[in-house]
């Protein structure tokens, strides 16, 4: 084989996966090249809140999180569809990841402060936070030339940005002064002020086609970059952290267990990395889950020519607003954490097929005039996209929603309210339920439940999307893929971490940085192996 370019281990992918492998594996000693198909660098995580869970840690002056309660909680959501050795793994090292990251970048986290787990009632879930740790904010002068080479959506960061939410609530105050970035720009910026003094700067516009293999083993991968295919020889391993497959309609219908109209994340995650493994006769595993999430989709909104999706969690969250299907019923606690909702969108009928998907946000004037909706001001005008109606039958009929049920649910939901609880959904009895509410009421039901009887009413379409995947290729516990025909035996030279394995916590989503959490933690273990050739746990 005749190499274009050599080095020790070869990273694919610039976000908290991929940044962490690279700043390990360039920590360890090993002669580390970065790759980045797109024009800059971060990916999925740079737009993101910047948060990682860490559900076991000595961090909180007031309490220790325990390795036994991590495990206990993520077991009671993830039903049975986890790795328990994987799960194990991952708690127990995360720890050890925050500290080599803080050691070696300019990355550092602070406690997200009352940010509760998204199941805090479950056991040994954790309902005042404490597991969740945001990125402390950053300087961008100091990454000089790459400070404006860091993966952005278009600066509209309104209320439906994805994580604007997230943004807004935990860095209010430094995000209006300008000085200094935050959430998932200064988690990126971090990491790659670390890499840099490393002596480790990425390759962008740099496309990954295919994992070169040399006797069952990769020892490579070919790149397109500048115009030309290059091959890179890996003498010590390939990581892929590349993302999940949510851009790829073809992956998306093949393996997604329900419908999933549109992704929050940059239109760059397209499979590649699964594809790449899966021609190595990669295992895989977790394949229909996704990090699912309420979207809509405002018309004539695009990013790179493609339509964008945004999330939704406001709207949903606060006051005097529910989410019906078509017949005007509500089906699910629109106040619950994001991805626990797929579940009541996915809803197969045997009849009638997916009867909730899509949906209708349905709100009140009182709603709009306090909260706006949308990115839509209180006072400004409304898009014709809103529906506004005199009263709820002219809603239905300009919607299609049944009028009926959606009079009966309404008049429903408002006594319920009135009674301070939603004995339906639940709606309001959970911590969780009220951290995205209305911030000046004094109770968590009253920070979520409003009636709707205030016209002129108004109904958006609202249906399930995705933040990224999270099925891809099976790896043990220090990230090396696992060949199908294996018991349990990895192909040689091949690493993954992120959305681009398979997600160790199934279908469990633990808390606010519970992608990039994970993420981290095995872009550290597979750094570390694929550099030395051996476990974190062995140091």
């Amino acid at each position: 084989m005749r190499w274009d370019e050599e080095c020790d281990v070869v990273v694919l992918g610039t976000g908290g996966a991929g940044l962490t492998a690279a700043l390990t594996a360039a920590h360890c000693g090993a002669a580390v090249q970065v790759y980045e198909k797109a024009a800059t660098v971060g990916g999925t995580t740079a737009v993101s809140g910047g948060i990682v869970w860490i559900p076991a840690h000595r961090r909180c002056p007031d309490r220790e999180l325990t390795i036994a309660d991590a495990l206990q909680y993520l077991r009671a959501q993830s039903l049975g569809s986890m790795d328990d050795a994987l799960v194990e793994t991952f708690v127990r090292t995360g720890p050890a990841m925050l500290d080599f990251v803080e050691a070696h970048s300019g990355l550092r986290f602070d406690i997200a402060e009352g940010f509760p787990d998204y199941q805090p009632e479950l056991p040994g879930g954790q309902p005042t936070g404490g597991r969740s740790l945001s990125a402390a904010p950053f300087d961008l002068n100091r990454l000089g030339d790459w400070a404006g080479r860091i993966t952005s959506f278009p600066a509209d960061w309104s209320n439906v940005g994805f994580d604007a939410e997230t943004r807004a609530r935990l860095h209010a105050d430094i995000e209006r002064s300008g000085e200094l970035c935050v959430a998932g720009t200064a988690l990126i910026a971090g990491l790659l002020e670390g890499l840099l003094d490393a002596g480790v700067a990425p390759a962008t516009k740099a496309r990954a086609e295919e994992l070169i293999a040399e006797s069952g083993e990769v020892t490579g991968v070919r790149i397109a970059h500048d115009g030309r295919d290059i091959t890179v020889r890996a003498r010590r391993g390939v990581v892929l952290g590349t993302g999940g497959f949510e851009w790829d309609p073809v992956l998306v219908q093949a393996f997604l267990r329900g419908p999933m109209h549109g992704a929050v994340s940059p239109p760059n995650n397209t499979g590649d990395g699964l594809r790449m493994a899966m021609a190595q006769g990669a295992d895989l595993a977790n394949m229909g889950e996704a990090w699912w999430v309420p979207i809509v989709r405002i018309p004539d909104d695009t990013i790179d020519g493609k339509q964008r999706s945004r999330s939704v969690r406001l709207e949903r969250t606060r006051p005097r607003s529910i989410i019906v299907n078509r017949a005007g019923r509500r089906f699910v606690n629109e106040a619950c954490d994001y991805n626990s909702m797929a579940g009541a969108f996915h809803y197969l009928d045997p009849r009638n097929g997916y009867v909730n998907d899509r949906g209708w946000i349905v709100f009140d004037s009182i709603h709009l005039q306090r909260y706006g909706f949308l990115g839509v001001a209180r006072g400004e005008a409304v898009p014709q996209w809103f529906c506004e109606s005199a009263d709820l039958a002219e809603l239905g009929a300009k919607t299609g929603i049944d009028a009926d049920g959606l009079a009966e649910t309404v008049a429903r939901w408002n006594r319920n309210v009135a009674a301070g609880s939603d004995p339906d959904f639940g709606r309001g009895s959970s911590a969780y339920d009220g951290y995205w509410g209305d911030d000046s009421a004094s109770t968590v039901a009253g920070k979520t439940l409003g009636p709707i009887d205030s016209a002129p009413y108004y109904a958006v379409p609202v249906c399930a999307g995705a933040m990224g995947t999270k099925g891809g290729p099976r790896t043990d516990r220090d990230g090396r893929v696992l060949h199908v025909k294996g018991q349990g035996e990895p192909i040689p030279g091949l690493f993954a971490a992120g959305n681009a394995m398979a997600g160790v916590t199934g279908r469990a989503y633990g808390g606010a940085g519970g992608t990039i959490g994970p993420a981290m933690v095995f872009g550290y273990r597979a750094g570390y192996a694929a550099a030395t050739g051996k476990s974190v746990d062995q140091q």
